[in-house]
């Protein structure tokens, strides 16, 4: 369709490069421009070229279409407003296309505002596409060194940034498809190039076009704002009952009272803000270890979504992969690993207490209480993807969050059954959702290690041990037989969306890959049990050595990843397998010594800075910051107008930025769908066990003052 926006430049810039610089002969590429119109305000485009552009457009079947692209041809040789904005808001000739500035978006906004009050024609009105070019050249062209091809060759190796594509917005009339501006285009840059043997293979998506349109809404559209606004109103009713309560300074009676308190932003933000709970374990110096593995995540997927999106020089991050000090970036996954060691750590440490104490535990009933606390929450965002985000703004880019939107309509089923790490996962809804899946999973496991650990110490340990060497085994095997890499490799082309990665889907989010660190929490977690119980003491030359092997262990595990950018990038199936099964472990082991050592007061001053006050409302949050970060950076890289240029203070300011925002959501989420969840929850045990004709002991369930909704929470 409206091809000439790209065509303007290419035909009249084109013909030039083809012949001047990839021929070698300037006869052609000299000729002066004529004009279509002999006037000094006339639009300067090569007459030849002219006549094919009106000969192609006489091709497209869409009589409409085909009238208004004659329309706007016509007011581009006048100059007339209007129609030079197609032209303006189009992205032209390649601009530092050798640094690896591969989009050219042109101006989004103003090409859907034609059409407006600027005297266009009736009926006529821009839309926005970002089609692909394919570059396909010669290898003989490509095999000259010194020369532009030589970035243009084709290479076996992944960490070669050769340019394979650009990213083109054009701005046509609405009425066109994108079949007809696949056509156009395609037909155009035939003749430009024809000269040479350069092949460009044009691709135009539906879903990369937008226009101006009223969304239809649909019935879960309704029904999900009907759910939101009806939650709201009732946080505003407990929140004014509560007000209510307090200035006649009266007590809460009565279950109905308890549960509009539940809801009350108030009490809520209260406990949000408020001290942890005195549980007896000397936990609280995890709080700090949370929001810091919690704020390098969000960091991490922040770099993925900037890096996979418009850039202007792409060199920038092939650099930056080699160097040693952004290994904590390139690494990232290893602090999702932390989240699995702390997950089975504190829930091994309080189930062997409500043991001890109650001499049995109804794990079903457990199962289900986990499911109710971490649900509402993950549904609410879910039904966020499903129905509204498509809704929220718009961008050139913004196929993404609709792409989301259509996987996250197949499968959000298969999220909140927690099994969308190994169903559907071409269909893969919330990218960061499979660690929910896999958690849960092990969680589901683990009581079948727990229990045997405080019943029949003999025979849990030998389980635990086995069940530890089998979880370093499988990786270690999977890797190498399926000859995979040793982990998340951050390639540009391979992370623009990180969804449909092949090792994603198929290794980084499968529990028997990842489920090592989680052992390995259920051993330190037993391990201070024992150690708390028995009330010993760890001797100080066990302090010493336990500090030097984990400082060891976190080193070596985190800054290795650099040999796989470096000196070993050409690296082999066993160097992947023995990485991917050990960097795990040594990961787990200096982390879980950490834990130890603050909790049996081994640490010095790490364990003042990780008990510090203001991350216990920040670690309370990191659940609902895992859900809400996905949002803030699928919406960072869809809006994306120009190609950022990246360097270390930009970088530093995008993830600052994230970091804020991603917050700033989980508090609504947790305030809103989170806390009151928690609050019901307590409410239900203190009236299950207050009518309950047995003794609190003898119930087999987790009691009430067991069951936390700080760091000790059992999720």
């Amino acid at each position: 369709m409206n091809s000439w926006t790209v065509i303007m430049c290419l035909l009249s810039c084109g013909y030039v490069w083809s012949d001047k610089i990839y021929q070698g002969s300037g006869e052609e590429s000299t000729k002066a421009l004529e004009y279509v119109v002999e006037d000094e305000y006339s639009f300067p485009v090569m007459s030849r070229d002219v006549a094919l552009l009106a000969a192609t457009i006489e091709r497209i079947e869409d009589e409409i279409c085909r009238d208004h692209v004659r329309m706007v041809i016509e007011g581009i040789q006048n100059l007339t407003t209007w129609a030079v904005k197609f032209y303006d808001a189009s992205g032209k000739f390649p601009e530092g296309l050798l640094a690896g500035s591969s989009y050219q978006l042109g101006n989004f906004d103003e090409c859907l505002q034609i059409g407006d009050d600027d005297g266009t024609p009736p009926g006529l009105s821009g839309m926005y596409c970002l089609g692909d070019v394919d570059i396909d050249v010669p290898e003989d062209y490509a095999n000259r060194k010194t020369t532009i091809w030589e970035k243009f060759r084709k290479s076996t190796k992944r960490y070669d940034e050769s340019i394979k594509r650009l990213h083109w917005g054009i701005c046509v009339p609405a009425v066109c498809t994108s079949a007809d501006i696949q056509q156009v285009i395609q037909k155009i840059l035939d003749l430009a190039f024809s000269g040479n043997r350069v092949a460009l293979d044009p691709s135009v998506d539906a879903k990369r076009c937008y226009k101006r349109q009223t969304h239809q809404l649909d019935t879960f559209d309704i029904l999900y704002i009907a759910i939101i606004s009806g939650i709201a109103l009732i946080i505003a009713l407990g929140t004014l009952f509560h007000i209510m309560l307090l200035r006649r300074n009266r007590e809460t009676k009565g279950i109905i009272s308890e549960l509009l308190i539940s809801f009350s932003l108030i009490s809520n933000i209260k406990k949000l803000f408020g001290p942890p709970n005195d549980d007896g374990l000397n936990l609280d110096c995890i709080s700090g270890i949370k929001f810091l593995a919690m704020g390098f995540i969000i960091a991490g997927h922040c770099l993925v979504f900037v890096i996979g999106g418009p850039v202007l020089n792409i060199n920038f991050w092939s650099a930056a992969v080699t160097k040693i000090e952004n290994a904590v970036f390139l690494n990232n996954p290893l602090l999702v690993d932390t989240f699995l060691l702390l997950s089975a750590f504190l829930f091994t440490r309080i189930v062997l207490k409500v043991l001890d104490n109650q001499r049995s535990v109804n794990f079903l009933f457990l199962y289900i209480l986990r499911y109710i606390r971490l649900t509402p929450a993950y549904l609410v965002t879910l039904g966020l993807y499903v129905t509204w985000l498509s809704r929220l703004d718009s961008g050139p880019l913004w196929y993404k969050i609709i792409d989301e939107r259509e996987r996250c309509q197949a499968s959000w089923w298969i999220n909140i059954l927690y099994v969308n790490n190994y169903v559907n996962t071409d269909q893969l809804c919330m990218f960061q959702s499979w660690y929910l899946s896999v958690d849960t999973q092990l969680f589901i496991l683990a009581p079948a290690i727990i229990y045997p650990l405080w019943k029949w110490r003999k025979i849990g340990e030998l389980l635990l041990g086995a069940a530890t060497f089998i979880s370093l085994a499988v990786p270690f095997g999977v890797t190498l037989f399926d000859r995979l890499d040793p982990t998340l490799m951050a390639y540009r082309e391979e992370i623009e969306d990180i969804s449909t990665n092949e090792f994603f889907r198929k290794s980084y989010i499968k529990t028997h890959m990842r489920a090592s660190a989680y052992f390995f929490g259920l051993a330190y977690g037993y391990f201070l049990y024992r150690i708390q119980t028995a009330d010993y003491k760890l001797t100080r030359n066990c302090v010493r050595i336990g500090w030097v092997l984990a400082s060891l262990s976190l080193i070596t595990s985190m800054f290795s990843i650099g040999l796989f950018y470096g000196l070993r990038k050409d690296y082999g199936a066993v160097e992947a397998a023995i990485y991917s099964s050990m960097h795990r472990a040594l990961w787990s082991f200096g982390t879980g010594w950490v834990l130890i050592a603050c909790i049996t007061d081994n640490s010095g001053p790490i364990r003042n800075l990780l008990k510090c006050r203001i991350f216990h409302p920040l670690s309370r949050l990191t659940y609902s910051a895992y859900l809400v970060n996905g949002l803030v950076e699928l919406h960072g890289v869809a809006t994306t107008r120009t190609p950022q240029h990246l360097d270390n203070l930009s970088l530093l300011a995008k993830v600052l930025s994230h970091l804020i925002l991603t917050f700033m959501g989980a508090t609504v989420l947790s305030l809103m769908f989170e806390a009151p969840i928690l609050r019901l929850e307590k409410v239900f045990l203190r009236s299950v066990l207050k009518n309950s004709d047995r003794p609190k002991t003898s119930r087999g369930t987790i009691s009430e003052e067991s069951v936390r909704d700080d760091n000790c929470e059992i999720r």
